[in-house]
């Protein structure tokens, strides 16, 4: 993107951050948050940034940045995502992770001249069983069906996994753990395994469902590797401990899947390849169904240590 006006819903986080690493320099950018402290550190920051205090459950806060800075592309991700949170709030989950992203096509709807619309979704709203997936699964399908009803707007969806050292990601959990001195690591489960991709992955894959011309009401997945949560943990172990730490399963949590998926087998039918990422659309173009899941994509535990360090996971 260059020479637009791209405003950021959910701005002030980990993802909102790099986009506006991103899109700085070419673009005119507008951050939306209910974070004034955020907001406050960004402006120092980035001074070039316009900032917008505001919640996307409320649609009045939404359509007043929308007739004031009157963006090209909204990229949304604002977001009630931890998944315990969600699993014991469910309702705060719905205002949020469905209402709220109602408002904002309906805020859309109302102000027009936006090009681009683009939704960031997650693997937990494949087949969903928990409430943080379950509303995920909804607000993808209010974008697609708002998609579906009119073309003036460009609507794209991005769904992926954990983005590593994210806000709520067990990265930076265990690496507090682990400097703080403790002797065991909690892990929920030894066989658990997550798709996991970089910042700058996610922000890619953003940037080409925004380019393709086949993205229009569908649904961009990125061609990633995922890792056992044990492997994780032995590697931030072996990078940070400076004495004996070892690993102790403590049970899946209410809400958590042994292993994600992306593209679930029925979505497999609807799906498109590319070199870098996958399109899942509404119509069935192939007698092929399968799962691209975290199992069936895992990287051999050795690989581990290196991904991370690759990733800049050890960059401190």
């Amino acid at each position: 993107m260059k020479g637009k006006k791209i405003l950021i819903l959910g701005g002030t986080g980990a993802l909102g951050k790099t986009l506006i690493q991103k899109y700085y320099d070419d673009n005119q950018i507008v951050v939306f948050s209910r974070d004034e402290h955020k907001h406050y550190y960004l402006l120092k920051q980035y001074p070039k940034l316009l900032s917008c205090i505001g919640d996307i459950k409320d649609i009045q806060s939404i359509t007043s940045c929308l007739y004031t800075h009157q963006p090209d592309v909204i990229i949304n991700a604002a977001a009630l995502k931890h998944v315990p949170i969600c699993q014991a709030n469910p309702y705060e989950s719905v205002k949020t992770n469905i209402i709220g992203h109602q408002n904002v096509i309906d805020a859309v709807r109302q102000v027009g001249g936006v090009d681009t619309v683009i939704f960031v979704s997650t693997d937990k709203a494949c087949k969903p069983i928990n409430v943080y997936g379950m509303c995920k699964a909804l607000a993808e399908e209010l974008y697609i069906g708002y998609a579906n009803e009119q073309t003036f707007t460009k609507v794209v969806l991005v769904r992926y996994g954990n983005v590593l050292e994210s806000t709520g990601s067990v990265i930076p959990l265990f690496k507090g753990m682990i400097q703080s001195g403790v002797d065991k690591l909690p892990i929920t489960h030894y066989d658990m395994t997550r798709f996991l991709l970089t910042l700058t992955e996610a922000t890619n894959l953003i940037q080409d469902a925004y380019e393709s011309e086949y993205s229009h009401g569908k649904i961009a997945i990125p061609k990633v590797q995922s890792l056992r949560v044990e492997d994780v943990a032995n590697a931030l172990i072996k990078r940070y401990a400076t004495k004996p730490v070892t690993t102790t399963q403590v049970g899946v949590r209410p809400g958590e899947k042994m292993h994600e998926e992306m593209i679930s087998f029925e979505e497999w039918a609807r799906t498109e390849e590319y070199s870098t990422h996958f399109l899942i659309g509404q119509k069935i173009i192939r007698n092929e169904y399968k799962s691209y899941n975290s199992l069936d994509s895992l990287m051999d535990a050795n690989d581990a240590y290196d991904f991370l360090e690759r990733s800049g996971v050890f960059n401190d």
